[in-house]
């Protein structure tokens, strides 16, 4: 989203903090310090693919770490009169010196007076977390979790209904800062950052 002062994004981890990579990495160092360098040859094949499947592994993890550094929100904090939110090519800035709020989701964008607000709510769903007994139950239960977690963030959100007959409602994406949605770390702390939006907008309004 365009506008007249920019907000700081959060720097986001690298690979490298996951520690399944630093042990797929580790494994032919401790080969080669213990049996030598022909052991780290002839294990070459298994390391690659242990390590390979270490790594793998570790993405799904690794991408929901980004995800959680992947939020910027501003309160105005230096008394600007700005309040700002951005996640997954959704955000919302409001403007009280103008009293305005723009509002982005995917590919439209929009600006509205305060005055068109006519409501706001949140949802925040979670389908919990399967476990399975075994290589192939937990295959399954992976996959089952991780279609799970896409669906709870999709129907999750802010929404915003104002006064436009094109674009009645927006959804404005949330992720946690910690955690993921399918555990109860990264549940609660959604939860705490929809309610501190329902509590911006009610005192923004109240104000207006």
């Amino acid at each position: 989203m365009t506008t007249e002062v920019s907000f700081k994004e959060p720097s986001k981890p690298t690979i490298f903090v996951m520690k399944r990579v630093w042990v797929a990495l580790a494994i032919p160092v401790v080969i080669f310090c213990t049996l030598g360098s022909e052991a780290v040859s002839q294990s070459f094949v298994a390391w690659l693919l242990a390590g390979a499947f270490i790594i793998f592994t570790a993405i799904p993890k690794y991408l929901d770490k980004r995800k959680n550094h992947a939020t910027i929100d501003y309160f105005n904090d230096n008394d600007d009169g700005y309040y700002y939110h951005e996640f997954d090519k959704t955000s919302l800035l409001i403007d009280l010196n103008k009293k305005i709020i723009k509002l982005k989701e995917k590919n439209k964008e929009q600006t509205y007076p305060l005055s068109d607000i006519k409501t706001w709510r949140y949802d925040l769903t979670s389908s919990g977390k399967l476990i399975g007994v075994g290589i192939t139950n937990g295959i399954i239960a992976k996959s089952q979790n991780d279609s799970n977690r896409l669906k709870d963030a999709k129907i999750s959100g802010f929404f915003i209904s104002v006064k436009d007959i094109q674009n009645p409602e927006w959804q404005i994406k949330f992720f946690p800062k910690e955690g993921r949605f399918s555990d109860d770390k990264g549940f609660r702390d959604t939860e705490i950052q929809l309610k501190r939006w329902m509590q911006v907008f009610e005192q923004v309004l109240n104000q207006d």
